[in-house]
């Protein structure tokens, strides 16, 4: 009987079409950690979008400049020459780990396995302003503003740009069946490759 009484007294007292509302509060713990949630939130906006806070794109600098720390430490400064070149780009390891790079830079305009976008397909055989390997690390460092593609001299260390290089030259040997239709002339096989694609 006691216990029938003290749920009735949970019961609000209006009523609609004869349904009751029952006075349930929220624990107080759930309650000031929503207050408190709100309370941070303001901070967090003052100090991330209105203030000096990191953002985003500062956090991937710092990631990149660890990377690029990272490549000069294990390959040394290393030269754009086609030797050298022709060496990064037939090594699985080193692809694998400058394949981060390229998607991280090149693969808004490129696609992120060099199919193509905005930016020309790089699987095919088919160049706008690459004759010979060597000219990939002139396009990368000079970029072409005509086209809309940045330059990356000051931005990437020159031995990132000698392994992106290795990296859009090995893109040419594993061609994309749905890629961008070609553009530019059709070149010559890279040095020490059967065929281009």
């Amino acid at each position: 009987m006691a216990k029938k009484q003290v749920e009735r007294d949970k019961l609000f007292d209006h009523d609609f079409d004869g349904i009751k509302e029952y006075d349930n509060p929220l624990p107080t713990w759930w309650v000031w950690l929503w207050v408190g949630s709100m309370i941070f939130s303001v901070f967090y906006i003052l100090w991330y979008h209105v203030g000096n806070g990191p953002s985003i794109y500062d956090k991937l600098e710092k990631e990149n400049a660890r990377f690029g720390d990272a490549m000069m430490a294990k390959y040394g400064n290393l030269k754009p020459d086609e030797e050298t070149i022709l060496k990064f780009m037939n090594d699985n390891d080193a692809m694998s780990a400058i394949s981060s790079l390229f998607k991280g830079k090149c693969a808004q305009c490129h696609v992120a396995d060099g199919s193509g976008n905005v930016g020309p397909n790089l699987t095919d055989d088919y160049y706008i302003h690459v004759k010979k390997i060597t000219d990939i690390p002139d396009v990368i460092t000079k970029g072409v503003l005509a086209k809309g593609m940045p330059p990356w001299e000051g931005q990437l260390t020159e031995t990132q740009i000698v392994l992106l290089s290795s990296y859009v030259a090995y893109l040419r040997l594993h061609p994309v069946e749905q890629g961008k239709e070609a553009q530019g002339e059709k070149i010559d096989p890279w040095p020490g490759t059967p065929s281009g694609s």
